[in-house]
Formats: C-alpha cells, sequence, structure tokens
C-alpha cells in the first residue's frame, strides 16, 4: 500500500450500527493497519475501526461536533480472505498483515491478523497442529467475527470467557509505531471499542479439547426460576474448565465430558425462527418446538460441549441416577445432537434466533416508523449454590412480566416484541433479553413514551441484580458488549460511585486510557471516560 492514501476519495462507508444509526464515513480496507492509521493520524482524519462493518450499541453516538475538527472520519477496515495466508513461525506479531496466520506449535501459541475469523485460525492450526487444536475463544460466531473487532469489543460466548484470558499478545495501532501490549496492558485495548486504537494483530494460547461436540436441548419452564436454577447449579461441575499450559490439553470437573455453554432460546424466539428458516434447519427446529409443546415449556435450554463420549453416552453421563433427571429436568422430551451436520444445524437454530430478532430491530417496515429496540447485558459470576441463582432468574423473570404487561398496556399503539437468548451458564449467567417497539408511522409520541417505559423496566432489572449479587455474593462483571456495558451499569446504577469495588477500578482504568488515547480515535467514546 503506498504511504500517501487521499482518504476523501475513498468509497463511502455505508456503516450501520446494531442499532441501525448510520455512519458517515469513507472506507479504506487494508492488509496493514498500522501504516494505515498513521497515514490517516497524520492527515489529521478520525478512525473508525471497522472491523466486520458492524458495531455494538451506541458506538456511532457521538455529536457531530466531535469528529468537525478532523478532516472526516474513516472506516478502517483489515483485508480478508478466503483461506487464511500462513506465514513463517517465525514472523513479529507487529509484521503480520490482517489475513495472515503463524503458528508456533512448540510453544503452543497462534498468531493472527485482524481481519479473520476464528474459523479460519482453527483451520490453521488443524493443518500444522492436528484436528483438535483450537484457539478457545468463547464466541458463538467463529464464522464470521474477526479477530480484530472480538479482541476490541471484548466479544465473549456461551462460556463467558474474555479473549483476555487465552491472549498473549496484542499489536495496536495508534497513529504512530505498532505497540505491543501484554499482561494487563491488554486492558487497555480489550472491550475499549478501538476507542483507544486499532488492533492489527493478536497472539493467542491455543489448546487441545476432547475429540467429539455435542448438543443437548431440554425444554424448561422460565418461570420455574427454582427448577432452572437447580438444572445450573447441577451442570456446574460440568462447565468447570481447567487451563494446561498453552497446547496441552483442556480438562474439566466433569471427566470426560465438557459443557462449554448452556444458553436459552425462548420459545417465540423459536418459532420467529421457524417463520424465516428454511430447510433442513426449519425442520429441526419445528421438532423442537413440539418438544416445547409437549412439556408445557417456553424456553429451551441448550447445553453444548467437547466430549470422548457418544451422544448417547453423554446424556447417561450427565444424568442423576437416583432421579433419572439431569438436574431435576426430565428427559423425555430432550433433543441430542452430535458432531458434523447436527450440529451445523443445531447452531443455525441456536443463533438463527438473536440473529433474527437483531435484524428485525434494523429493518424498517412499510408504513412504520424506525423500530427501536435494547437488549440487556449484565455477566454475573455465581456461586455454587442455587439461591444466588434463583435471585437472578426471578429478577429476569419480574423483567418479562413487566414487558409482556407493558405490550398489554400498548396494543393498537406501540407493537412490543420480546426475545430471550443468551448464557445460562453459572460461570457467567447473561441471558440477554432484547425488546423491539414498532408502531405505525405518525405514532412518535407513543414510540417515544414506549421507550422510556422499556428504559425505565431496564434500570430496574440492572438494579435488582446488583442487589441480588450484593446478597448472594455474586459478582457482576459487566457485560458482552465490553466497557459500554460497564457504562450502561453505571448509569443505570445511579453513578460510577455505586458500582461494585471490582466495576468501579475497571471504570477507572477504562476512563484513564481513554483520557490519554489520541482524540482521533477518543472522539467517539462516553463523555463520562472522557472526563466530562
Amino acid at each position: 500500500m503506498p504511504t500517501s492514501i487521499d482518504f476523501s476519495n475513498l468509497p463511502p462507508a455505508e456503516l450501520t450500527d446494531d442499532g441501525g444509526k448510520v455512519l458517515a464515513a469513507r472506507l479504506c480496507v487494508t492488509a496493514d493497519i498500522a501504516l494505515t492509521v498513521a497515514e490517516a493520524v497524520r492527515r489529521n482524519w478520525a478512525v473508525m475501526p471497522a472491523g466486520g462493518l458492524t458495531s455494538a450499541i451506541g458506538s456511532y453516538d457521538y455529536a457531530a461536533d466531535e469528529a468537525a475538527v478532523f478532516a472526516g472520519v474513516v472506516a478502517i477496515r483489515p483485508k480478508t480472505a478466503v483461506v487464511a495466508e500462513v506465514a513463517a513461525p517465525e514472523t513479529p506479531l507487529e509484521a503480520l498483515l490482517t489475513h495472515q496466520v503463524a503458528v508456533q506449535a512448540g510453544q503452543g501459541l497462534v498468531s493472527a491478523g485482524a481481519g479473520l475469523t476464528f474459523s479460519q485460525v482453527n483451520a490453521v492450526l488443524t493443518e500444522v497442529v492436528g484436528p483438535t487444536a483450537r484457539v478457545l475463544v468463547d464466541l458463538t460466531s467463529i464464522g464470521s467475527a474477526f479477530v480484530g473487532g472480538v479482541v476490541a469489543t471484548g466479544g465473549m460466548g456461551p462460556l463467558r470467557l474474555p479473549p483476555s484470558l487465552t491472549l498473549d499478545a496484542v499489536c495496536l495501532a495508534d497513529g504512530g509505531a505498532p505497540r505491543i501490549l501484554t499482561g494487563e496492558d491488554i486492558a487497555l485495548v480489550e472491550g475499549m471499542q478501538g476507542w483507544t486504537g486499532m488492533i492489527a494483530a493478536a497472539r493467542f494460547r491455543f489448546y487441545n479439547v476432547p475429540a467429539s461436540e455435542f448438543g443437548l436441548v431440554l425444554p424448561v419452564q422460565g418461570s420455574d426460576v427454582d427448577t432452572v436454577a437447580g438444572l445450573l447449579a447441577y451442570l456446574r461441575p460440568w462447565t468447570r474448565i481447567t487451563l494446561p499450559a498453552p497446547g496441552g490439553r483442556i480438562i474439566g470437573e466433569g471427566g470426560e465430558t465438557v459443557l462449554n455453554g448452556i444458553e436459552l432460546v425462548s420459545r417465540n424466539s423459536l418459532e420467529t425462527f421457524i417463520e424465516h428458516a428454511e430447510d433442513p434447519a426449519r425442520s429441526k427446529a419445528q421438532g423442537l418446538l413440539q418438544s416445547c409443546e409437549y412439556a408445557g415449556a417456553d424456553m429451551l435450554a441448550c447445553l453444548t460441549g467437547w466430549s470422548e463420549l457418544s451422544i448417547d453416552d453423554v446424556l447417561m453421563s450427565l444424568l442423576d441416577p437416583e432421579t433419572e433427571t439431569i438436574g431435576g429436568v426430565g428427559i423425555d422430551f430432550g433433543v441430542g445432537f452430535s458432531s458434523g451436520t447436527e450440529m451445523e444445524i443445531f447452531r443455525a437454530i441456536r443463533e438463527g434466533a438473536p440473529d433474527l430478532a437483531r435484524t428485525r430491530a434494523r429493518v424498517v417496515q412499510p408504513g412504520k416508523l424506525k423500530p427501536w429496540s435494547a437488549s440487556t447485558d449484565v455477566n454475573m459470576v455465581m456461586p455454587g449454590d442455587s439461591s444466588a441463582i434463583v435471585a437472578v432468574l426471578e429478577a429476569y423473570a419480574d423483567y418479562r412480566i413487566a414487558i409482556r404487561g407493558l405490550a398489554k398496556e400498548l396494543v393498537g399503539a406501540v407493537e412490543v416484541e420480546l426475545s430471550a437468548y443468551g448464557h445460562l451458564s453459572p460461570a457467567g449467567i447473561d441471558p440477554h433479553h432484547r425488546v423491539t417497539l414498532f408502531a405505525a408511522e405518525g405514532g412518535e409520541a407513543a414510540l417515544a413514551g414506549a421507550r422510556q417505559a422499556v428504559a425505565a423496566n431496564k434500570r430496574t432489572l440492572i438494579h435488582d441484580l446488583l442487589f441480588a449479587a450484593q446478597r448472594h455474593n455474586s459478582v457482576v462483571t459487566g457485560g458482552e458488549k465490553g466497557v459500554p456495558s460497564l457504562v450502561e451499569i453505571a448509569r443505570a446504577a445511579g453513578g460510577e460511585g455505586r458500582l461494585p469495588d471490582a466495576l468501579k477500578i475497571r471504570f477507572r482504568k477504562a476512563r484513564e486510557a481513554v483520557m490519554v488515547a489520541p482524540a482521533a480515535f477518543s472522539f467517539r467514546a462516553p463523555r463520562e471516560l472522557r472526563g466530562e
């Protein structure tokens, strides 16, 4: 790439964030992020790290005058490739291009450029190391999310493990020479949404996992919080993973079986998926819906994991011989999935429900206003006793009741859609509940009132979760959207000073990092983090 770029003649980025907000920017696709960022900063252009051309809700919410001091905004997107290019093992992290991978097999390390997906990285590990070697990045969207974006957003999946748990180093581009961050300094970029610079490459520790993948779906009644809490407490040993030395084999307290996810899918989310899906996923989803009907359930607990056992033997290993249930939940209407095509279909269903909810929140329907949407995002680490889990699940049950009550009040004025999906692992409970509002053209006042009501209920939920954590020795660790989640929790709590001590420290460190970051990146950060 030339060292001089005419940013003003680049094509429009046409970016839209998860909330549907459009970003006015130019788009620059590059294999050398550090060089391009340095040129942009030198020419006084504000930088929007684009990743996969999506962004967390709120990432584009900055005032126009905050960007007006720059020549413009350039969205820098890493160059991608259909197949990752394998570089020499000794390639320095700062020299790695966005579509390259370097494997240090003997050290249990793999370096990846920011424009690759983890499916691509794992494919290289399969070739170089073996079929069970993989980066343990806790993510459901391993086939679409970019390496740089996952680190920048602090993206987490079913296990609720942040990327830093397995990160060895990050290469940061912020306008000067590329910087290598290790140890505690990784917190300067993880979950910071690109407010402190853009990630060019990352080096991960990789591990070996059990050979087979499985899925198990159990119908549950969401309002029966005691039963769901009992299930989670019972499954706790299978979710507890001990990380070995890099390159070693992952083991869990559950022996040959490791649960890497317990996720929630509501029945109404499943019904919406069936309306839009195609076979074979549609037929399989209809079977799961039938299981809900037979069991009288309104939700599905979706268990995923790795094992050396067959799916039938996995089921038997999880079964309590005294009750012939899995933590008090009957298996009569459970459905199992094993490796290969079955798991691909299972993932399509599990991820299709939230994807459809997000899509519906973005699409403007004929004759209607632009939808408004809000999703809950509070991650909590639970102790072993079920009473703590009950307190958290009760808070979410109360939230669902409040939203459904609001939907009845607004019939004919605003349509209220509630979808529940997300994470129930005892290592990190964060069951996302997305509320989307639809109103006809001319119904701006009704939509605004509904938004205020949903926001108020969401604040109540966050208050209840903070109180539940305080009473039951649970820990609120933030949320899936990294520091934006932390800011939202602080606002709902009534300010930074009302946060639990650990979150206060994290909030302060985030503010310190933003305040010393180049203005070309920090202009998008919330005012609380800019010291305003």
